[in-house]
């Protein structure tokens, strides 16, 4: 079989179908985790760049700087960004760099195969650690590794030699991912910002399972080694031993090799000289006078060269290179080379000194090379002497075409005119000297200046003439006055008090409604509002406090003041306030600070005595009630039922509030764990000793804090604690203070006896004592209750005891400042939004606080608790309102507290109407989550939220990699605002998480119900976090916590391995537990205890870790001990596997009480299929049972005899109604049980809902019917019947919102969730469980889902569950770093323009000129990049120069007609700009012109365009090749799945406008280059920062040649130029960022270029969009399309948002344009959008039936003004979203 083939037969059995992830590398995957990058393929990406003069047909270049620099430039990218990543050379994978090439010719092989060799001793030479190996072996790898895999050569017509390469590459990337390592496309990847973008291939460890593949690589990787060319062998003589010489070894090698390999030629003999004369010179040019263009040498002289003299040569160099290597990196330049070989060719009187052409220097070289090769000189075959060598070639002269290289200045856009006030003013640093771009005309002129704008105007004369024959070209200004989602103005009857939808993607009004429609319309949105308020007060009724009680409402009274009557500096009146809700005070504190009582009025007097009165009242109730739960009690036979019963008192929570009861009830606790100790069996074994006195010193240290204990009971447990051996405790002891009524009481029982009354007796009972020493047991067993506060004291202003660091937020908060609290999730981060909202209420009644929610399910939850906490009656406006995406509850801008998404709040910020009226009142932003600016999509929007924030920011967030660093440039944000800022830090969670994994049976195991014993084989393995040392682990992250017991375990395993060091036995003494607490004698252990004994530990084991052989001897044996168990685990878990023992896992939490939790996978697939295969093994198990059961035989008989007889019940109590008609009453009979017997319900014993909840079988049924009205899936419902809910973004609203609220109060306890639940949602939980591995368990990603179990004031432990994951990488995910904050470039061309527009449309309001002064005021504009104000100020203008020539822009900063279709469509940038492009040049209107004669190929024209703007996912490159199509495509798919390229009328217009993007910018680089950078050199490498400079001496003629003839940039890298590359030269804008000259940074994302739509790079796109819109299958898209269906829907909706936002947009150009600008529509502006509502509700079929096709109530006819093809490109556009939309809503519905 051929490799073709072979390759073929892979591509479509295994490598097309692996369907990899597109995402962000850093944030979204590997973070700080160490990955590998293949040395090979930086190697191949430097040498395939077309830009290089290196290794190309036809040219005899070897611009080895060039590459050397590319080189360095990518590993930068990975070093800027602080990576942890080493290099690996694989051998085997160098023939994709020999062979990845259009042309395998000797001659570009060899000079591949040295330039290799060459980047390979550079990159060692960089500081990184590079590691070669012969081949991928077997052993322990990073997480994943960035390789090519040569599918850009794979194409058919591809010889068989690279087609062997290719091949190779897929074993090599088949190994690693069978090796469980992730293979990363290295070739594909973007570097956005701080963001690296590419295509991940999960790694699959059961690869190796599947024989036919494993077969087939196994034959695939023979065949290739068999194939391939061997590689070239040196000589075979003798090895030669060089002394030390002027020259390397390496060259004396090369040159000997040379000279035995080649027979004696005169001619290649002298170029063989001149090529070694050329590395002497090297070092005395400059790299400005290397930048040199082709030289042309006689062809034949070339052909030789190519053919025959090169290829030996770089063998030889090659050879010499690889056996003796380099002191420091070779220097070749192919183009010097053949200059000087021009220079002897070409002179015809040479000197016979070397120094009169090159130079003393040089020449000296020269002699000492000379020297070097003395046996090669003496043979007569090497000379440098010029008269030899130019008679050795003087037969190849060739004439020079002598041409000086164009000026630096080549031709560039000048810039257009621009006058605007405030941006003039920002602009002024770089006003006059990029008023016009550098150009050879005008350099140096005079006149220039003078000139410029006049011949500016006449240019954009030219320029605006030639666009007018295309469309949409109105000029007209535009006001933005309307909403983005329909054509309505903001001052008028728009945000109305129910949902609305952004950008108008379903909207009422896509067809002409009738009044009668329009009625129905209004009374079903009102229905909706109706249900949506319902929801959210239930939703409001499951929320709970911190301490698990519900939220109580506070009622604020109205301020009577508005922000505008504030004084400026004022005191916020919430400090001087006491809480509405303090806690109850505790006389026995030391730390409650004195506070002066207020006088209290007549009626607060009364109040007050009217309290007290019922507080005595309450009392004697209580104890009346608790001595009748006593009698009740005294009467259970055995002690566990009176325990039993004595729980269910303690869980009543409104009984509890009372401090005496439960004290007593603590007290009979204590009373009865003492008998139960007696009379049990084992109560000499240490761990029920153990259990008792956990059990004992938990109640009675609850009895010592509440206070209210009387003397009796502290003698009872003094007396206790002296008989169990805690005499010590200095707690509970009589008070010396005068008796209380309460102090005076008697234990309300008669306890136990456990002790002699004379003390001098032996024990009455031995056993009752402590397992160990009282430290050892604290640590050992009583670490999880612990006091946890950290230097927390009662504060009035909230209703808890604060840590100190929470105080410190307050007292900020209270001063206005903003703030950044970073602390772990439980930690108590809650209260902070909350305070600042309530403080908002109170100051005034229109100060307005915004909280932001990364997430819609956030958006719905923080809703709701605001309903429940706050109520104020405000005469215009809410107190509340929510804004996101697709739906909105109230007026947004009238109200206080405003919940929203980032992207709507940037919206609102940059609104004009607003700017004057709604910013000024903004009092806070709160930014919950706010880690999410360093997230691949949308994180731009939080850098921008945070750069115009009118007032101070809350940013909260538990996971910032690196706190200090953002700190550091929000803290320059916010003092540029004007407002003081603090960055507080909390490092430790409240609750600690505890690691499990579980053990799997290999059979399937039956289950057999609730109450079987879960099967022995599938238990929890407890995983102690120090036992990630087993795996290599050195560098621990600080949070990896230890609890106390882990700290015991961890010190007892340090002590093994210290035996036989004194050293390590003195060290570990001094952390003894019981010397290292000594100073907490008489006290209980507490949290910053352990912490610092914790610390201790650490501190010595890192110390330790830096031994040499420390793993082997220190770590490994730590490691190993604390692994027990460990190797049950499964070595590679499978799927089948994770899905049939999931029942058992979750059965073995239920029953050890860890539910309810919440089971994580990132596939939402994965998440309905573990779902279901729950809800399968219940139902089975429940119907075994039934079938079985004699019981439940005779139950459901009984009822089935119960329900015949129901006509015979229901006359007899008819009969009995008669006889007794003159009584009011009739006594009722207790319901039978068959009355609410339903044989279809779940059986406890076969369901996971909770027993103990408040929810109602009726509520259950009433819900479940809701959401079939809504829509959601049978199984779902079926599912939540026995307390399992799904939970991911695709899943329906209400269904969502339903589960959360179930959840919330016990029902549902059994939630398997993407990561929708990992951000902040207020489901607490007891365990967190990852169901099986994924390339989105990352660091972040961990964190922020194990956050969920165990919070603070609820738990006091969460558990964390990993299932289905091999150890390894649950070590490895332990110990992962979070990845530092970063930002983006926020600066975007779209931006400028809505800056623009928001000064215009604001008239200049003062905040809008503040928060763009301050903005461009600030010395470092993004968090992402060291780009300077002066680069920014640069990039604005031409930005600014660019939205002129496209007609977006005024020469006034004024806003054209085109704005709209732009501004809203911002977040698809570049694709917003070729949208107007592709409309002002017509290419839509000459689509859009058939829209009547031949409508179906118009939409499906119409969908190919727009996919390529707004659906552009691109495939893989595999797909790229010429035929790949038809050897990847399924067979009869229906799919194109390649989206086809571009129409050429289409292709023509983008290209034309990507040559105007690309001189705008070209003419900014230039511009900031010439004015800032002309002084500074550039001749410094990236990443080495070695200098070439070059070395200073006399000016040699062949010197001033080079000089004379070299070309000149001044934007782009003269490393590059090295290549003959100019600023003129680079055709793209992509080429124009990437080759940037130092001190320049040019973002490519930053630049609205157009070349990935142009597809310049040969990739293609995936035609999802325009295939779904062709035969509307989802199925396909999946199979065909490699569509993951978890994200079809999203998709697709994104596309339909984009349809619907370009039909808005053009209704506002029309709207514009039209000769009737008042045109109003009469319709309803704001649609129902909800995915679970139904779109037709209550409309009518039969309107707009006389219209014409197309048309809308905007729009039922065309608008004067508007010209017939503008029409048609409208209606095109309605009747195509339509179509869209009906095969869209058939998905879902």
């Amino acid at each position: 079989m051929a490799a073709r083939e072979i390759l073929d037969q892979i591509d479509s059995s295994w490598y097309s179908k692996l369907n990899p992830r597109w995402m962000d590398l850093l944030g979204d995957y590997v973070g700080k985790e160490l990955f590998i990058i293949d040395g090979d393929a930086i190697c191949q990406q430097a040498l395939n760049d077309p830009l290089l003069a290196l290794g190309k047909p036809q040219d005899s270049s070897f611009q080895l700087l060039h590459a050397v620099w590319s080189v360095e430039k990518l590993v930068s990218e990975f070093v800027s960004r602080r990576c942890n990543f080493e290099i690996a050379f694989f051998e085997r994978n160098e023939y994709l760099t020999l062979y990845g090439s259009s042309d395998t010719s000797p001659f570009v092989v060899s000079s591949r195969r040295l330039a290799r060799t060459i980047l390979k001793i550079h990159l060692q030479k960089l500081g990184i650690p590079v590691t070669t190996f012969e081949n991928p072996v077997d052993g322990k790898w990073p997480m994943c590794m960035l390789c090519n895999d040569g599918s850009q050569f794979a194409a058919v017509d591809c010889d068989d030699v690279t087609a062997n390469a290719v091949l190779l590459q897929r074993h090599f990337i088949f190994t690693m991912m069978s090796n469980g390592v992730a293979v990363v496309s290295l070739e594909a990847t973007e570097f956005r910002g701080s963001k690296i973008i590419s295509f991940v291939y999960e790694q699959n460890l059961h690869l190796k399972t599947q024989k036919n593949l494993m077969d087939l690589m196994i034959k695939c990787g023979k065949k290739s080694l068999k194939f391939l060319p061997k590689k070239p062998r040196g000589s075979t003589g003798s090895s030669r031993t060089f002394d030390t010489q002027v020259i390397e070894p390496w060259a004396q090698a090369a040159a000997h090799e040379y000279f035995q390999a080649s027979p004696p030629d005169t001619t290649n003999d002298a170029l063989f000289a001149i090529f070694l004369l050329h590395l002497v010179v090297l070092p005395y040019i400059p790299i400005g006078d290397r930048s040199q263009r082709p030289v042309m040498i006689h062809p034949e002289l070339d052909s030789n060269l190519r053919d025959h003299v090169m290829p030996k040569l770089f063998d030889s160099f090659q050879h010499g290179l690889t056996k003796h290597g380099a002191e420091r990196r070779p220097d070749i330049d192919g183009r010097v080379f053949l200059n000087l070989l021009l220079a002897f060719t070409n002179d015809p009187t040479p000197d016979e000194d070397l120094s009169v052409l090159l130079g003393p220097g040089p020449a000296d070289g020269a002699k000492s090379l000379s020297v070097s090769l003395h046996q090669h000189v003496e043979s007569g075959r090497l000379s440098f002497c010029p008269a030899a060598l130019r008679d050795a070639l003087s037969q190849w002269r060739h004439d020079e075409v002598d041409i000086a290289p164009p000026s630096s200045g080549e031709v560039s856009l000048r810039l257009l005119p621009f006058h605007n006030d405030v941006f003039g003013e920002c602009l002024k640093p770089i006003h006059l000297s990029s008023e016009v771009a550098p150009s050879a005309d005008t350099s140096d002129s005079p006149s220039s200046s003078s000139s410029s704008e006049s011949s500016s105007e006449d240019e954009w004369e030219n320029f605006s003439t030639s666009q007018k024959s295309g469309w949409f070209t109105n000029t007209t200004t535009f006001t933005d006055s309307q909403h983005w989602h329909n054509t309505r103005k903001i001052t008028t009857e728009a945000f109305k008090e129910r949902r609305l939808v952004l950008y108008g993607e379903r909207r009422d009004d896509d067809q002409p409604l009738r009044k009668e429609d329009l009625v129905q319309a209004g009374r079903r949105k009102e229905r909706i509002y109706q249900r949506l308020m319902r929801d959210i007060h239930r939703h409001a009724t499951t929320l709970t406090g911190a301490k698990g009680a519900p939220l109580q409402r506070v009622v604020i009274p109205m301020a009577k003041r508005l922000i505008k009557d504030l004084p400026t500096e004022k005191e916020p009146s919430s400090r001087r306030r006491p809480s509405l809700q303090s806690p109850p005070m505790n006389p026995k504190s030391k730390k409650e600070p004195k506070v002066q009582q207020p006088k209290l009025n007549s009626t607060e007097k009364l109040r007050q005595k009217i309290k007290d009165e019922k507080a005595i009242k309450t009392l004697s109730e209580s104890e009346v009630w608790w001595k009748q739960q006593l009698a009740q009690m005294e009467k259970l036979p055995t002690l566990e039922r009176k325990a039993e019963l004595l729980g269910r008192i303690q869980r009543n929570a409104k009984r509890m509030e009372d401090p005496w009861l439960r004290t007593e009830t603590l007290l009979y606790q204590v009373h009865l764990d003492v008998s139960r100790w007696i009379y049990d069996s084992e109560n000499g074994e240490a761990r029920v000793q153990a259990q008792y006195c956990v059990s004992i010193l938990r109640a009675a240290s609850e009895i010592h804090n509440i206070g209210v204990a009387s003397d009796a009971a502290k003698t009872f447990l003094r007396s206790l604690f002296d008989a169990i051996g805690l005499s010590d405790l200095e707690i509970l002891k009589p008070s010396s203070a005068k008796a209380t009524e309460t102090t005076k009481k008697l234990l309300t029982f008669q306890p136990i006896r456990f002790a002699h009354r004379d003390r001098s007796k032996p024990p009455l009972y031995p056993f009752l004592k402590l397992p160990s020493h009282i430290i050892e047991f604290q640590l050992e067993h009583y670490g999880v209750y612990m006091d946890r506060s950290v230097d927390g004291q009662y504060d009035s202003r909230v209703s808890f005891v604060p840590d100190a660091w929470q105080r410190n937020v307050l007292d900020r908060l209270d001063k206005r400042e903003s703030v950044l609290v970073v602390a772990p999730t439980s930690a108590g981060k809650t209260f902070i939004s909350y305070y600042a909202m309530e403080q908002v209420l109170r100051e005034s009644d229109d100060g307005v606080v915004v909280y932001v929610a990364p997430t819609k399910p956030l958006v719905n939850q923080i809703v709701a608790e605001i309903s429940a906490r706050f109520e104020k009656d405000l005469r215009s406006g809410t107190v509340w309102a929510a804004h996101t995406r697709d739906w909105r509850v109230h007026e947004p801008h009238k109200c206080q507290i405003l919940v929203t998404v980032p992207e709507m709040l940037a919206i609102m910020l940059l609104s004009p109407v607003l700017a004057a009226t709604w910013v000024p009142r903004l009092r806070w932003i709160v930014l919950d989550e706010i880690h999410t600016i360093g997230q691949q999509e949308g994180g731009a929007v939080w850098e921008q939220l945070l750069l115009f924030a009118p007032c101070p920011i809350i940013g909260l967030s538990a996971t910032i990699g690196n706190p200090e660093e953002f700190s550091q440039w929000l803290g320059s944000v916010q003092e540029q605002h004007g407002f003081q800022y603090a960055l507080i830090q909390h490092k430790h969670r409240y609750s600690h998480l505890r690691k499990f994994t579980y053990s799997m049976s290999r059979e399937p195991i039956e289950f057999k119900g609730l109450s079987s014993e879960p099967p022995p084989v599938v238990h929890p393995i407890h995983i102690h976090p120090m036992s990630v040392l087993f795996s290599g682990t050195r560098v621990m992250p600080e949070d990896l916590a230890l609890e106390s017991a882990d700290c015991l375990t961890l010190f007892r395993a340090m002590l093994k391995v210290a035996d036989g060091s004194p050293e390590k036995q003195a060290q570990l003494a001094e952390l003894e537990p019981r010397k290292f607490f000594t100073g907490s004698h008489g006290r209980l252990l507490n949290q910053r205890d352990v912490l610092d004994y914790e610390a201790k530990l650490k501190s010595l084991l890192a110390d330790w870790s830096k031994e040499r052989e420390a793993y082997v001897k220190i770590l490994r044996p730590i490691g190993e001990a604390l692994s027990q168990g460990h190797g049950e685990c499964e070595a590679m878990p499978d799927q089948k596997g994770v899905y049939m023992n999931l029942i058992h896992v979750v059965h073995d939490l239920q029953r050890r009480g860890n539910l309810p939790a919440i089971f994580f996978n990132f596939d939402r697939h994965g998440c309905e299929k573990l779902a279901r295969c729950l809800l399968e093994e219940l139902k089975t198990a429940e119907t075994k049972w039934k079938e079985s059961s004699p019981q439940w035989q005779n139950k459901l008989a009984k009822w089935e005899a119960w329900v015949a007889t129901s006509k015979q019940r229901q006359r007899a109590s008819e009969r009995a109604k008669k006889a007794k008609p003159q009584e009011d009453e009739i006594s009722m009979e207790a319901k039978s049980w068959e009355e609410s017997f339903d044989p279809d319900d779940p059986l406890p014993e076969f369901s996971f809902a909770g027993p103990w909840t408040s929810y109602s079988k009726a509520e259950l049924e009433e819900d479940i019917d809701d959401l079939k009205w809504a829509g959601v899936q049978q199984w779902a419902m079926d599912a939540l019947k026995v307390g399992i809910a799904v939970h991911h973004a695709g899943m329906n609203r209400r269904y969502r919102t339903l589960i959360e609220s179930l959840f919330r109060v016990g029902f549902v306890r059994v939630v398997i969730a993407t990561g929708t639940l990992a951000l902040g949602i207020n489901m607490p939980v007891k365990t967190s469980v990852f169901v099986g591995d994924s390339v989105y368990l990352t660091a972040l990603t961990y964190r922020q889902c194990a956050g969920r179990a165990g919070r603070r004031g609820m738990d006091l432990l969460g558990n964390v569950v990993f299932y289905g994951i091999p150890m390894e990488r649950i070590h490895r995910i332990m110990t992962s770093k979070v990845p530092p904050l970063t930002g983006n470039m926020p600066l975007t061309t779209t931006l400028s323009l809505r800056l623009c527009n928001l000064l215009y449309g604001s008239q200049q309001a003062p905040s809008a000129v503040n928060a763009i002064n301050s903005v461009l005021r600030l010395p470092q504009l993004s968090l992402a990049s060291n780009i300077v104000r002066d680069e920014v100020l640069h990039h604005l203008r031409f930005s600014i120069d660019y939205l002129r020539r496209t007609n977006l822009l005024s020469v006034k900063g004024e806003p054209l007609i085109m704005f709209p279709l732009v501004a809203h469509l911002y977040h698809t940038e570049p694709s917003n700009l070729a949208l107007v492009a592709l409309l002002q040049g017509g290419v839509l209107h000459r689509i859009c012109a058939s829209i009547d004669l031949n409508p179906i190929d118009t939409k499906r024209n119409l969908v190919a365009v727009l996919s390529h703007l707004f659906a552009r996912r691109m495939l893989p490159r595999l797909y790229s090749g010429e035929g790949a199509l038809a050897r990847l495509r399924p067979p009869k798919s229906p799919s194109r799945i390649i989206l086809p390229p571009l129409s050429t009328d289409a292709f023509r217009t983008l290209s034309e406008h990507n040559d105007l993007i690309l001189e705008t910018f070209r003419g900014y680089a230039r511009s900031y280059a010439t004015q800032y950078l002309s002084e500074s050199p550039d001749d410094t490498l990236p990443l080495s920062k070695e200098s070439l400079a070059g070395t200073t001496g006399p000016e040699a003629p062949f010197m001033l040649s080079l000089r004379r003839k070299a070309v000149k940039v001044d934007a782009t890298s003269t490393f590059v130029a090295n290549s003959g590359v100019t600023d003129s030269s680079l055709k793209t804008v992509t080429d124009l960022a990437r080759t940037t000259r130092s001190g320049l940074h040019l973002d490519k994302n930053a630049i609205p270029g157009l070349d990935d739509y142009l597809a310049l790079d040969g990739r293609v796109a995936n035609g999802y969009i325009l295939d779904y819109f062709t035969h509307g299958q989802v199925k396909v898209l999946i199979e065909a399309n490699g569509i993951r269906r978890s994200d079809v829907w999203f998709l697709l909706q994104e596309f339909s948002l984009a349809m619907a936002t370009l039909q808005t947009g053009l209704e506002h150009y029309m709207k514009a344009a039209a000769a009737n600008p008042s045109l109003e529509s009469e319709s309803s502006d704001e649609g129902d959008d909800e995915g679970d509502d139904n779109w037709d509700e209550g409309r009518s079929g039969s309107k707009g039936d006389t219209l014409e096709p197309g048309v809308t109530s905007t729009f039922p006819g065309k608008p004067e003004g508007l010209s017939d093809e503008d029409w048609q490109v409208y209606r095109a556009v309605v009747l195509t979203k339509r179509e869209f939309d009906e095969k869209f809503k058939a998905m879902w519905a």
